[in-house]
């Protein structure tokens, strides 16, 4: 049977990467670690360049601590390349690592199975049993941003129990050093603006002032939100358009008839007689049906409403159509000026009798 070997034709990084450094510092033509994952870079898409770099992937993925380096192989006739030996000999504890590739195979077992389990440190059993997060960022673990190792990925798996969680594993990565908390938000806010006071040049006396201008916008805006809150708290009376309206001289107002004048204020000014009385009186122009302005006919002598039929005579009296009532009169009264004044604030009403009230006639 002829001698064969496999070589791998496609690399990639299933979810859940740390950020370890580890795949990078055992193969960096490949992989390329950035702030939070780590990706494949451009020319190791090809087939063509990962076929020679087969060792050294399958060392990375067997040394990824949290095997989501994952790559797919083919067999090849003939015998491995000389060259293979040299990259197996930088990197010992993943020996015959390179028989086991597949496609969807994926890094970690092998360099598991190359260690001699001893019974973990009590230290690192205190750790572990400590560990109450997961810092898997596919699980939905915290965040972390992954420095330098301080230690040896065999020292890390030596300390883990085999089939080990990813909690434990989380809790050890903090432990040796591979893992560390990122810079708080006020941090970064500190070195920011110690990095702008630096490329500006600015002063202690710079400093100061801008550190006025800045307590004196907070003050400003503290005192414009607490004005806001104040006024939004206290009751406030209700503004409403005047109901008061001049009219005109009462002597204007001498003669028979109905002046629509003031119609565009809803005020009809009429001037009839009623018992045998002469009087002036203000009549709303409101249709009491439907809230529809009647129009004064004057051949007719009554006031029409163009919505629904509904008739009126000059007094506001309803004779015909659907309007349930006559129309209603405004208070009026004269100033001591013998200027007529009406109310629109005050209504009088005739099937309540309101009508006789002194306030809603001026006898002439």
């Amino acid at each position: 049977m002829a001698e064969t070997h496999k070589e791998i034709v496609k690399v990639w990084i299933a979810p859940g990467c740390i950020v370890c450094d580890s795949c990078e510092t055992d193969c960096p033509e490949v992989f390329d670690v950035q702030e939070e994952t780590c990706v494949i870079r451009p020319p190791a898409l090809k087939a063509d360049f990962t076929r020679p770099l087969t060792p050294s992937i399958i060392v990375a993925a067997e040394g990824c601590p949290v095997d989501v380096i994952k790559y797919e192989t083919v067999e090849v006739e003939g015998p491995e390349p000389a060259e293979w030996a040299a990259q197996k000999e930088a990197a010992p504890a993943a020996a015959g690592a390179g028989d086991g590739g597949g496609k969807g195979h994926g890094g970690g077992g092998g360099a598991a199975a190359a260690v001699s389990y001893a019974p973990p440190d009590p230290k690192w059993m205190q750790l572990l049993e400590a560990a109450h997060v997961s810092g898997s960022r596919s699980a939905g673990g915290p965040r972390t941003v992954i420095r330098t190792a301080k230690v040896q990925p065999e020292a890390i798996a030596q300390a883990l129990p085999i089939g080990a969680p990813p909690d434990a594993q989380f809790a050890t990565m903090v432990g040796t050093g591979y893992a560390k908390a990122p810079k708080s938000v006020a941090e970064r806010i500190r070195e920011i603006a110690q990095a702008k006071a630096a490329n500006t040049g600015m002063t202690r006396r710079g400093f100061g002032l801008t550190l006025a201008a800045a307590w004196g916008g907070i003050i400003f805006v503290s005192a414009t939100s607490l004005a806001w809150f104040q006024s939004f708290m206290i009751p406030k009376a209700p503004i409403l358009p005047p109901t008061r309206v001049r009219v005109g001289k009462l002597s204007g107002y001498t003669e028979f008839g109905v002046y629509e004048d003031y119609k565009g204020q809803n005020i009809w000014v009429v001037t009839l007689e009623e018992e045998g009385v002469k009087k002036v009186v203000a009549i709303n122009t409101v249709c009491t049906h439907l809230g529809c302005i009647p129009n004064w006919l004057a051949a007719a002598q009554i006031f029409k409403c163009p919505c629904h039929g509904s008739g009126f005579r000059k007094t506001g009296i309803n004779f015909e159509g659907p309007a349930p009532r006559p129309l209603e009169r405004f208070k009026v009264e004269v100033d001591q000026t013998g200027t007529l004044i009406v109310d629109k604030g005050v209504k009088f009403r005739q099937e309540l009798g309101q009508w006789a009230n002194p306030a809603a006639q001026i006898i002439l």
